[in-house]
């Protein structure tokens, strides 16, 4: 099993949404402390509040805190320390509250979460120019040649547009009348009734002939000097 001993380092930052005043209340019951012992605990210093633990009830000490509103992260002990650390840890806090509360050793890592892999980027194929130099060697666009020689500004308030203004209309409307919505407008006159005399047609029966053409004689056509080829 190894030696190796562990922290809990606070630096007085709250967690994402906590209330300073509660956290204060969450912290001093969690350390079975007064809210004047736990006072230091929010100055912004880097503090180490628990140590000589060893990785797993660092782990439940560091979620305990963060719990409570306070950030908090888990630190190898400084070299030297691990011959004198104690082997057993109390599952919560003691009411011994802060008085065994100090400032970590330089370097002492806060998160020991291996780092990301590098990134895997290829480089080979690229260059770095001196200072200086043009990377981009695309000539400027050409000037527009615009001739304004015509042109010329005038004073302000001058009237650029002097168009002759159209006269308003003068049309009577006294005799135009409006009708109610869906009222039609034409005054339409009755057809009269058309008289037709049919009493000398009579209807002939079906498939019979009404014009009895005479018959056409047939064609004599001579044909006895054509030849056929």
């Amino acid at each position: 099993m190894s030696d190796k001993r562990f922290q809990v380092i606070i630096n007085g930052q709250l967690v994402e949404g906590a209330e300073l005043d509660r956290t204060r209340e969450n912290i001093a019951q969690l350390f079975r402390a007064s809210l004047d012992a736990v006072e230091p605990m929010f100055s912004g210093k880097r503090l180490s509040v628990k140590k000589n633990l060893d990785q797993a009830t660092a782990r439940k000490y560091q979620q305990a805190i963060i719990s409570s509103g306070l950030k908090a992260g888990v630190a190898p002990m400084p070299d030297g320390t691990a011959s004198t650390a104690k082997t057993t840890a109390p599952a919560k806090p003691g009411p011994a509250g802060l008085a065994d509360a100090t400032i970590a050793a330089v370097g002492s890592t806060m998160d020991d979460r291996p780092p990301p892999p590098a990134a895997n980027i290829d480089t080979s194929n690229f260059g770095m120019d001196e200072a200086g130099v043009t990377l981009d060697e695309t000539p400027p666009p050409t000037a527009s040649e615009i001739d304004v020689s015509s042109y010329r500004m005038d004073e302000v308030g001058i009237i650029l547009d002097e168009t002759t203004r159209v006269a308003v209309p003068e049309i009577d409307i006294s005799t135009i009348s409006m009708k109610e919505a869906g009222e039609d407008l034409m005054e339409y006159e009755a057809t009269p009734e058309a008289a037709f005399d049919l009493s000398q047609m009579s209807l002939a029966e079906a498939g019979e002939t009404l014009v009895e053409h005479p018959p056409v004689p047939p064609a004599i056509i001579d044909t006895s000097k054509l030849e056929t080829s």
